[in-house]
């Protein structure tokens, strides 16, 4: 196979970062590997001081064999554990008087951009290596920025005053560029002036960056960091990296202030690998009471940055307790951050929920989003005084984590069937996982050998009540907060006497075994193409209000809802739209609810029909599973809303008749009462107790939509 020249660089840059970059005998030479072992090995943002006697030559390429000393820094992506697409290294040492850093970058030299050819210029915007150190921050923040040409910009940040030029290092620089293969750069500033004091076991912030201009317009840039950060802004001290075991001497030459140690700089929690997320703290099986001001408890943290942190945990209410409130706060921004839809509990259910961190909002700003680069000290779970003081709620599996859970639980253990007088009674060992469980599925086989789903539970037991006497098997399986699904387990047997009758099936009920197969066959056709755990909301004004998307995303619990509304558009408009926006959130599925402003014609309600067809066929092409709503009742003077009605009953109609799960809207709010606590003044829109019912009637849908969809057929 012949290869490309990019090909054929990207192998040889591939071999100096194997060999260690700057290591003796030149940019591609040997030496560092046997240097990064034992409790001195490296990892992103965390290093120990590498102390040399002397100063290494500034070569701009790293021939000296010094540099070995110190294994390669990676640099990867600014804000994830993932590496950089152009790899990219460093090293850094201490020698008694000077800070040495050398780095070795990425191979496509034939469109390196070097605008800036003069001290202190814009180095920032072209293809760089950037340094950010200090030895005390009370003294300064201290920049340093090379290109490709070894054009140096350097400045301070001291208080308020950011990137100061008038600071002017007595910086040693060189770059050089090695055609076809790659750019190196080697610098060393004396210690004196980057706030350094005499003094030993120091703890010094540094970060390394690297960034690379976009080669169109418009094109964002490249940007590397060693230490992972909550945003790809360089300049967030609290998120630099740490550089321990730093020792000054006093020298005439070099460093001879003294000064008292630097208040230390945040420890944070380190994160424990589990499956494919990365879990900061497994708070278990908690209490929440009231004790006279309403259920509170704090959880102490120190975890950085919003991106991909979850909250994870089983949840009950007793004692009158309807939602679960909390806040982080985030000492950066001096603020409490608080979920935009709290969960909201039905009855005294069991709620599996995940609070994703990253969509919360400060107190200050209600309208506003967290941002990327938080330092949370704790988690607080508050809410309101409930009757007698008697409020509860108990969590199972509490858990914060970072990251998409992708690893599924194992298989249930112990699995025991007994029948009793009032059915089968299933037992079995709960499962641990990665994350948490949010629910078991339970399955059953009769005579006939073959296992349909029969019921969930949200703790390890279950009571079965089969149709008739006789023998039969069951089978249980484990689903975590983000629906991976375990392994059945080994089925056991069990001989009941008799039968047990059933109730009669409700709409929902009836609509599930409609559609189950086809509802399946979409959604496997969506696996890993959709974003798993998406929904969006989509419709006309009704849906664009803002408290739409919270009241379900509250009564969902787990899933992220993304609402887009478009005020007095008719059905034949979302028909032309929803493609576009199912391709912008791509979801895993998708609750449309349009037709308020159709007129109800019987040739109107036809065309209608023939819209929402479309665009459910739309969602089904993508391997979005597509939920249709019924409308709302509309105005006060009509109790049966028979334009609505009639409409409706046609949408029911079409649905079933094209296996599409139905949301039963329009005939829970007619159930519920006084249409007025529902809809504002103008007949239409929602108002008050509106919100909460319609987030509370979606859920039951996807209830149902999930009993499908949670289950090993």
């Amino acid at each position: 196979m012949t290869m490309t020249r990019r090909q054929m660089a990207c192998a040889v840059l591939a071999m100096v970062l194997a060999g260690g970059c700057g290591a003796r005998g030149g940019p591609a030479g040997q030496g560092g590997a046997g240097h990064a072992v034992g409790p001195d090995r490296p990892e992103r943002g965390l290093m120990r001081a590498v102390l040399v006697d002397a100063l290494p030559a500034i070569d701009g390429v790293g021939r000296d064999g010094l540099w070995a000393k110190c294994p390669p820094l990676p640099l990867g992506e600014c804000t994830t554990e993932k590496p950089g697409i152009l790899k990219t290294t460093a090293r850094v040492l201490f020698t008694p008087t000077h800070l040495c850093v050398s780095y070795c970058a990425e191979p496509e030299t034939d469109s390196l951009v070097a605008k800036a050819t003069g001290r202190d210029g814009q180095v920032w915007a072209d293809d760089c290596v950037e340094v950010f150190v200090t030895g005390d921050l009370r003294v300064g923040l201290y920049h340093f920025a090379v290109n490709s040409k070894g054009v140096l910009y350097d400045a301070v940040t001291r208080g308020s005053k950011r990137d100061d030029t008038s600071y002017n290092s007595s910086a040693r620089v060189k770059a050089r560029v090695h055609p076809g293969t790659g750019w190196t750069v080697t610098l060393a500033v004396p210690l004196k002036e980057l706030g350094a004091y005499v003094g030993k076991d120091q703890t010094w912030l540094l970060n390394l960056n690297r960034t690379k201009p976009g080669t169109a317009p418009g094109q964002p840039a490249g940007e590397w960091s060693w230490a992972i950060m909550g945003s790809n802004d360089y300049h967030q001290v609290m998120d630099y990296g740490r550089v321990v075991g730093v020792n000054i001497p006093s020298r005439p030459d070099g460093v001879t202030r003294t000064a008292s140690p630097p208040p230390p700089p945040p420890s944070y929690d380190k994160p424990t690998q589990a499956g494919s997320v990365l879990v900061y703290h497994r708070f278990g099986d908690v209490e929440i009471p009231d004790k006279g001001k309403g259920p509170a408890r704090t959880f102490e943290v120190r975890i950085r940055n919003s991106n991909g942190l979850k909250l994870a945990f089983l949840a009950r209410p007793a004692g009158g307790v309807k939602q679960v409130p909390l806040n982080m706060f985030d000492r950066r921004a001096n603020d409490n951050t608080t979920s935009k839809a709290y969960r909201r509990f039905i009855d005294e259910r069991w709620l599996p929920v995940i609070y994703f961190c990253d969509r919360f909002r400060y107190n200050a700003v209600i309208s506003g989003t967290v941002a990327r680069s938080t330092d949370y000290t704790n988690i607080r779970f508050h809410g309101v005084p409930t009757p007698g003081g008697k409020g509860v709620v108990y969590l199972r599996d509490f858990v914060v984590y970072r990251g998409e859970d992708t690893t599924p639980p194992p298989a249930p253990q112990g699995l025991e069937a007994a029948a009793t007088a009032k059915g089968v009674e299933l037992t079995w060992k709960r499962v641990g996982d990665n994350t948490g469980i949010a629910l078991y599925v339970i399955s059953r086989a009769g005579e006939d050998g073959r296992f349909v789903k029969v019921g969930e539970s949200f703790l390890p037991g279950y009571l079965d009540k089969p149709p008739a006497g006789g023998k039969y098997r069951y089978r249980v399986l484990a689903v975590d907060f983000q629906d991976n699904l375990s392994p059945w387990s080994k089925s056991v047997s069990v001989r009941v006497a008799k039968g047990f009758p059933s109730p009669a099936p409700g709409p929902l009920e009836s609509d599930r075994a409609g559609y189950a197969e086809h509802v399946r066959r979409i959604h496997a056709a969506g696996a890993g193409k959709v974003r798993k755990g998406w929904v969006l909301a989509f419709g006309d004004s009704l849906t664009y209000a803002t408290n739409y998307r919270t009241a379900i995303e509250a009564y969902l619990g787990r899933y992220r809802v993304e609402a887009r509304g478009y005020p007095g558009r008719r059905t034949s408009f979302g028909r032309k739209r929803i493609d576009a926006d199912l391709e912008a959130v791509n979801p895993e599925f998708c609750l449309i609810l349009l037709g308020t402003n159709n007129s109800k014609s019987d040739k109107a309600i036809a065309a209608a029909m023939e819209d929402l067809l479309a665009m459910a066929r739309s969602c089904e092409r993508r391997g979005t599973v597509p939920i249709i709503a019924t409308i709302p009742p509309r105005g006060f003077k009509d109790p049966d809303s028979k334009p609505e009605a009639r409409y409706n009953a046609a949408l029911v109609k079409t649905c079933r008749a094209n296996k599409i799960p139905i949301c039963y809207l329009f005939e829970t709010f007619q159930a519920w009462g006084d249409r007025r606590k529902l809809l504002a003044g103008d007949g239409v829109h929602w108002a008050g107790e509106g919100f909460p019912l319609t987030g509370y009637v979606w859920k039951l849908a996807m209830d149902q939509v999930n009993f499908v969809l949670l289950d090993r057929p």
